[in-house]
């Protein structure tokens, strides 16, 4: 019973080392992709809710799971290996705003409003 204490401790240790090297490197992210109408604080503040929106998350897979995401996301930024546009989705994007939408309106429904046809949410719901 004593290891899983520690695996929690190292899990939560990493995600917050993982958290610490994101928001220190904004800075760095904006300058090497040159965006230069993105305000720093709004890209934190985007980045913390990403963060927070998966705290709950107790199962230590989906925990380990996200974790190498989020690694692999920081890394391939970090070498340029993304287009800006993927990270201006990420900076700017309020993740408030995306979750009411999410919430009200189903998949096929969101499709249609964005401009898709609803054929990729028909094919994984096997219709």
């Amino acid at each position: 019973a004593k290891s899983k204490p520690s695996c929690i401790m190292a899990s939560q240790r990493a995600v917050r080392n993982l958290y610490k090297r994101v928001m220190k490197s904004v800075p760095r992210v904006i300058e090497q992709y040159e965006f230069t109408s993105i305000n720093e604080t709004e890209c934190k503040r985007n980045l913390a809710k990403l963060f927070r929106q998966h705290q709950t998350v107790s199962l230590p897979e989906i925990k380990e799971m996200l974790l190498a995401k989020g690694e692999m996301e920081f890394d391939e930024t970090i070498r340029m290996h993304k287009t800006p546009c993927h990270i201006l989705k990420v900076l700017t994007t309020d993740i408030d705003e995306k979750l009411e939408l999410d919430g009200g309106v189903s998949s096929h429904e969101y499709a249609k409003l964005s401009g898709g046809s609803g054929f990729m949410s028909d094919f994984y719901q096997g219709k």
